[in-house]
């Protein structure tokens, strides 16, 4: 049943691809939560690589590791970023979507500044970025709300995982597109800013985009 439910769902309720009108929608919003220009969406992991756009609409999934791979890694392999790249290849340069600290800072992912000093236009920035990140923080917290399968006590019970994950993922969608309120007792996964591994620290200076995407970065920041 739950293979059925995933094979019809996911494909008609989860899409990476947006339209010109949707990316406009999604970067005036993201604009007014945080003053950060660009933002399409924001991509996080908790045992499966999500990301959601400003409606909280999930637009991609990525299940194929089951939480066993850093958060760079199963990016760098992902179908999203080589759509992203190609945009940005193909001329589209005011694009971009938000990660935390495990994923490499790039033209089209923008990440935080770490250990930024406090009053610095970094930490502003930080601030900022946290504004437009919440996003997607929300989005887990009202997946767990709704689908009580992916709480941390009980999900490891369940299988086969990713799949489950799927199906819930695509029900979140249909909910909001009939406009189903959310969990009121919600509960949200506090930020982490900084992370503290040396492969997290070695990121930004890992591809040959990484001095433009530093650039893209410090002109935004010094334009907040």
């Amino acid at each position: 049943m739950c293979t059925a439910i995933e094979e019809v769902l996911c494909p008609k309720h989860i899409n990476f691809i947006m339209s010109q009108e949707e990316r406009r929608a999604a970067k005036n919003c993201f604009y007014a939560m945080s003053g950060i220009p660009g933002i399409i969406g924001a991509v996080d992991d908790t045992h499966i690589q999500m990301i959601c756009d400003h409606t909280m609409r999930i637009r991609a999934v990525n299940g194929c590791y089951g939480g066993a791979s850093h958060d760079s890694h199963i990016w760098n392999l992902s179908d999203e970023r080589l759509f992203m790249k190609n945009a940005y290849v193909n001329g589209d340069k005011s694009s971009w979507l938000i990660g935390d600290s495990g994923y490499p800072l790039e033209p089209w992912i923008l990440t935080s500044y770490r250990s930024a000093n406090e009053h610095s236009a970094e930490s502003r920035f930080n601030k900022r970025f946290c504004k437009a990140r919440f996003i997607i923080e929300r989005v887990f917290g009202v997946l767990k709300g709704r689908f009580l399968c992916l709480l941390a006590a009980r999900e490891l019970h369940y299988a086969p995982v990713a799949q489950i994950l799927n199906v819930c993922y695509a029900l979140h969608n249909v909910c909001l597109e009939h406009n189903v309120e959310p969990p009121t007792d919600i509960a949200y996964i506090e930020e982490e800013m900084e992370l503290t591994s040396n492969t997290a620290l070695d990121l930004e200076g890992t591809n040959q985009f990484s001095a433009v995407a530093q650039a893209l970065r410090d002109q935004i920041k010094n334009n907040l």
